[in-house]
């Protein structure tokens, strides 16, 4: 009897932490899309191509929330959706609904979903084998939290709803933008966890990030979070420890309560030997404290771009250089003029020294940030002295330019950045980022989507020791947007396709790569070793305060960045270690 009551009790331990976890994956929405009851039911099926989800975040802290959902039915006629909302503090009466465009009226209460809506599409019902798309714009409350790892900063987690795994076919692409207020630069918006597929800024000054998964599951839930600002907020709900913990408690009460009741008996005597044991433990140790380990800060700095997580990294510095001038040219802030030595010139629209009326450095900046936002893109803030250093030396190869004071910038911005936050935990983040960028490029088989998924995360990718075989396998030599001759193939293999310009603002390169036998990758490799010699050695550095380790106490006030042999920049740029 006492083995089965011990097995019951392991039992239910394991349900109770299955079911905390399952507590805490359950985030913002919940299933949606099904038909009315009745005999058609059985024969329910559709697929769901785009899932579009905008969040515009609202100074009293709600967010307006805007879906595109597109149904292609497969199955019975879909006359009611269910759509999940983050919380059940919406107003019904203020939410407006459409399928084509085709106003829909009847939203109530979800009886399917626990925190959700139905809407009922009556005439607007999406007939089998139809198309349809349902339009939902409503204000959910509450939503804006306080960062807990930056207290000048607010927080935002949301994700959209998802569908029966039963009723669905295919795949689907499904996109989250999130929309912050006026006012806020777009360096200062980072991302939670999951990265931005796109970020880009307009002309009331608004950042809009984006999320986009392409041909993924509908089935599951998609959770994105970004912080940014405080700035313009009349109302941010504050989240301490007890708040957490409490949410917690009130979850898992009814669990333990079962687990009490058929454990209990076995429980106390268990007790009651764990004390003496522990009693007896604690008279034979020294009477002493153990020591306790000091971190510097603490979370991880998440929302640097490739260059500056490559500081933090501590990758050779010309590597560094490389990839911000790739990361300019990707944008089309600057162009190619020529392929050896690499040198490149400013835009037309960026340029400043040309236009008398700017004269100092803010208005400079002031204009050049108008103008990417024109071209759908955004300047970080140490892109802006590499921009006036090339701007200032027009025709001067890259390797010849002199670089040590936008790189102090750079690392004196990457400093500044890690202010708080843990520099190892942060540093073993980025590691994870460059590997899983890795892994899903050599994972990808068709050319195709290898491409697209390198067109966006080549930084990262280029960041690993050895990149060269994630952009030469399978045969074909892959080349960046912005260095793909106009009318040329983008795969440099035999019986490759061909690809049309290069679109969204990113004017083609003025020069071709014809004339390189290399790979890009070899290229870049090369050209990228040639910029060493516009780093001098020794002559970086960043003045740190530093806590010292916990056995020694010591401090530095101080450490070069720069070594004489390799170009690297260490890793002072997060906190002396």
């Amino acid at each position: 009897m006492t083995r089965m009551r011990s097995a019951i009790c392991a039992s239910i331990l394991i349900a109770a932490i299955m079911l905390t976890g399952a507590f805490t994956l359950r985030v913002a929405a919940h299933p949606a899309g099904r038909q009315s009851p009745g005999p058609l039911h059985q024969n329910y099926s559709f697929g769901v191509p785009e899932l579009l989800m905008h969040a515009y975040v609202q100074p009293d802290g709600s967010t307006r929330i805007v879906y595109d959902i597109t149904f292609v039915n497969a199955g019975g006629p879909i006359d009611i959706v269910d759509v999940g909302t983050p919380n059940d503090d919406y107003n019904i009466a203020e939410m407006t609904a459409s399928v084509d465009g085709q106003p829909v009226t009847d939203i109530r209460r979800s009886t399917y979903i626990d925190v959700g809506v139905e809407i009922h599409l009556g005439s607007a019902a999406i007939a089998p084998g139809d198309t349809g798309t349902l339009h939902l714009e409503f204000v959910s409350p509450d939503m804006v939290y306080g960062d807990t790892t930056n207290e000048e900063n607010a927080s935002l987690q949301i994700a959209p709803t998802w569908f029966d795994s039963s009723v669905i076919r295919g795949t689907s692409t499904i996109e989250i933008s999130v929309t912050t207020l006026a006012g806020i630069e777009a360096d200062e918006v980072v991302y939670q966890d999951e990265p931005f597929t796109g970020k880009t800024q307009d002309e009331q000054g608004r950042v809009e990030v984006l999320w986009r998964y392409e041909d993924v599951s509908p089935t599951q839930a998609y959770r994105v979070g970004v912080s940014f600002p405080r700035r313009g907020l009349t109302q941010v709900i504050e989240t301490t420890f007890w708040d957490i913990l409490g949410r917690w408690l009130s979850r898992i009460l009814p669990t333990l309560g079962a687990i009490l009741g058929v454990c209990l008996p076995i429980a106390v005597p268990l007790f009651f030997i764990y004390a003496i044991v522990r009693a007896v433990a604690r008279a034979a140790k020294p009477n002493y404290l153990p020591p306790i380990a000091q971190v510097e800060g603490g979370g991880i700095k998440r929302g640097l771009t490739a260059p500056e997580a490559a500081v933090l990294l501590e990758l050779p510095l010309n590597k560094i250089l490389g990839l911000v001038v790739f990361g300019m040219l990707e944008k089309g802030l600057v162009r190619q003029t020529k392929v050896d030595p690499l040198t490149v010139e400013v835009v037309e629209d960026i340029r400043v020294k040309d236009k008398e009326r700017l004269t100092t450095a803010e208005e400079h900046q002031h204009h050049r940030r108008k103008a990417a936002q024109q071209k759908g893109t955004v300047i970080h803030q140490y892109e802006y002295p590499f921009l006036d250093m090339i701007e200032e030396h027009p025709g001067t190869p890259i390797a010849k330019m002199a670089v040590i004071k936008p790189m102090q910038t750079l690392i004196d911005g990457v400093a500044a950045k890690m202010k708080g936050f843990d520099l190892s935990d942060t540093q073993d983040y980025y590691r994870r980022v460059i590997d899983r960028a890795v892994e899903q490029a050599s994972s990808i088989g068709d050319v195709e989507q290898r491409e697209a998924y390198l067109d966006q995360y080549l930084p990262w990718v280029m960041m690993e020791r050895d990149y060269r075989p994630v952009l030469t396998m399978g045969g074909y030599h892959y080349w960046p947007v912005w260095a793909r001759p106009i009318g040329a193939g983008s795969v440099a293999a035999a019986g490759s396709r061909p690809t049309a310009p290069a679109t969204s603002g990113r004017p083609a390169s003025t020069t071709t790569f014809g004339d390189v036998s290399a790979s890009f990758a070899g290229w870049a490799e090369t050209t990228m070793g040639s910029m060493a010699a516009a780093i001098l050695p020794t002559t970086l550095s960043k003045p740190v305060a530093s806590s010292g380790s916990s056995g020694g106490g010591s401090s530095h006030s101080s450490c070069a960045c720069a070594c004489a042999g390799c170009a690297c920049a260490c890793a002072c740029a997060g906190g002396g270690r």
